[in-house]
C-alpha cells in the first residue's frame, strides 16, 4: 500500500527532472549558437584584416613614412597601401564593437576609437578619413572627429620625431 502512495510521487519527481533537463539543454543550446554567432563575426573580420595586411605588402612603413614626412609625395601606389592600413585602423574598432554588442569585449572598448588618433595622426589619414566618414554611422563619425579635434596633423610626425636622435652628429 505505501508503495502506491510513494510511486505517484516518484513519477512526478522523475517528470520534474526531464523538464528541468530539457530547460538546460534547451540554455545550452541557446548559448552555443550565441557563441557561434560570436565566432563567425569574429572570424569575418578576421579574415578582412588579414585581407587589410596582405594588401598592404611587404613594406607599408615606407608608405607610411612619406604620409607624415612628405604627404604631397605618395603615388597611387602608396595611396593604395595607406588606404588598407588607414581601413585596418577602422576594421579593429568595429571588430570590438561588434564584440561589444554580443557581450564579449570589456565596456571600455570605446577607448579603444583614440587608437584612431595615430592612424589618423598625419594629413593624408585626415584627408582619407574627410572622404571616409560618410560611410560610418553619424554618431560614430562626430566621436571620431572629436577625438581628432584633440590631435593635429602632426601627431604622427611629432611622436616619431621624438624618437630620432638630437644630433645629426655620426656617433664615434
Amino acid at each position: 500500500m505505501e508503495m502506491t502512495r510513494i510511486n505517484p510521487w516518484l513519477n512526478f519527481a522523475a517528470n520534474v527532472g526531464v523538464i528541468a533537463g530539457l530547460v538546460l539543454v534547451a540554455v545550452q543550446i541557446n548559448q552555443n549558437t550565441e557563441i557561434t554567432k560570436a565566432q563567425i563575426a569574429n572570424d569575418y573580420f578576421l579574415a578582412d584584416m588579414d585581407l587589410e595586411l596582405a594588401m598592404m605588402g611587404d613594406d607599408p612603413a615606407s608608405s607610411f613614412v612619406k604620409a607624415v614626412y612628405s604627404p604631397d609625395q605618395i603615388t597611387e601606389y602608396d595611396a593604395v597601401i595607406l588606404d588598407r592600413y588607414l581601413n585596418y585602423g577602422v576594421v579593429q574598432i568595429l571588430r570590438l564593437q561588434e564584440m561589444h554588442e554580443l557581450g564579449l569585449a570589456p565596456d571600455d572598448w570605446e577607448e579603444r576609437v583614440n587608437y584612431l588618433s595615430w592612424h589618423l595622426g598625419n594629413e593624408v589619414g585626415r584627408r582619407w578619413w574627410s572622404y571616409s566618414k560618410d560611410s560610418w554611422p553619424e554618431d560614430q563619425a562626430e566621436h571620431i572627429d572629436s577625438i581628432l579635434e584633440q590631435t593635429d596633423y602632426s601627431a604622427n610626425q611629432n611622436l616619431l620625431d621624438s624618437m630620432l636622435p638630437t644630433s645629426t652628429n655620426p656617433v664615434e
